[in-house]
């Protein structure tokens, strides 16, 4: 199975009629002459829904724990300190107690704003505001790995300027 898709052109040959469709088959560039522009886009499509049928698009759906057991792995390949892991580990589980075991198809834009208001409820806004960093990167890695779409939006809260204190009277 091929990751990438792959391209299918039109193009037009100096001193020769009609509309050539060009690609590459095996590595192998090939072409084909049509007579007008509107068969040439039709081919087109045609030719690219059949060099691409092996690339797969869309979402898979994996439950909770799949994810979570291999979003720490992933996180261990990284070499990520144990600090670090203990602290996604421990957002893992509240986003869990809060909005429950979400499967992949179920992690929508409500649910995660449901956890950042429940969660906002419980702790203050430093807290929260890590809280949605592990998130947000447990949602990336997610969507490298096609368990979820690409709309979801994560932004960390905007938090109040505390006053500059002196370590000393100088």
């Amino acid at each position: 199975m091929n990751q990438y898709m792959r391209k299918v052109w039109i193009y037009k040959r100096k001193n020769i009629k009609g509309f050539w469709v060009g690609w590459y088959e095996s590595g192998i560039r090939k072409a084909k002459v049509l007579p007008t522009k509107e068969q040439a886009e039709h081919f087109k499509q045609i030719k690219y829904s059949q060099l691409n049928s092996d690339v797969f698009t869309g979402q898979v759906l994996a439950d909770w724990s799949q994810m979570c057991n291999e979003y720490r792995e992933a996180k261990k390949v990284q070499g990520v300190t144990d600090g670090t892991l203990y602290e996604h580990a421990l957002t893992l589980r509240n986003f869990e107690r809060i909005v429950g075991k979400c499967n992949s198809k179920q992690i929508t834009q409500c649910i995660i704003d449901k956890f950042i208001l429940e969660r906002g409820k419980e702790v203050k806004k430093v807290t929260l505001n890590k809280d949605i960093r592990n998130i947000k990167t447990f949602v990336y890695w997610c969507r490298e790995q096609r368990y979820l779409n690409g709309n979801l939006k994560l932004k960390e809260l905007k938090l109040e300027e505390r006053p500059v204190k002196s370590l000393n009277h100088t």
